[in-house]
């Protein structure tokens, strides 16, 4: 499975990454981006999997990221600072909500729930 990270705050998106190739060896982490544009570009072109998206990012938020996609045809996992995020996440096809500092347990278990939705949605197929 491949995976992308869009964050702003590069110190965020590295952890992120040290703990993707450190607790989810499967993932095959195919790029980061450090804003929403760039995201969204990155999303058209690269065809993930699993979207590690950050919500607060100067210019383009989590949200309008997800807003300007035709079909949302990976897990999304929005990874933030902030809970008060998390309803409004979850209406925007979230399949999963992570906080900063992400703990290593919920990265987990955030990416098998995302495996399995993929590995179904594939045998339903």
């Amino acid at each position: 499975m491949k995976a992308i990270v869009i964050d702003d705050e590069n110190q965020a998106r590295e952890a992120l990454c040290v703990l993707l190739k450190q607790y989810c060896p499967h993932l095959q982490l195919i790029g980061t981006a450090n804003n929403g544009e760039s995201g969204l570009q990155m999303l058209q072109t690269l065809r993930p999997d699993i979207v590690f998206l950050d919500v607060e990012m100067p210019g383009m938020d989590g949200f309008e990221v997800i807003r300007r996609i035709d079909r949302i045809d990976f897990a999304l996992i929005y990874v933030t600072a902030y809970e008060k995020y998390a309803v409004r996440a979850f209406e925007f096809s979230a399949m999963d909500y992570l906080l900063k500092p992400i703990d290593p347990a919920r990265l987990i278990q955030a990416v098998h729930k995302a495996s399995e939705r993929m590995r179904l949605r594939g045998s339903a197929g």
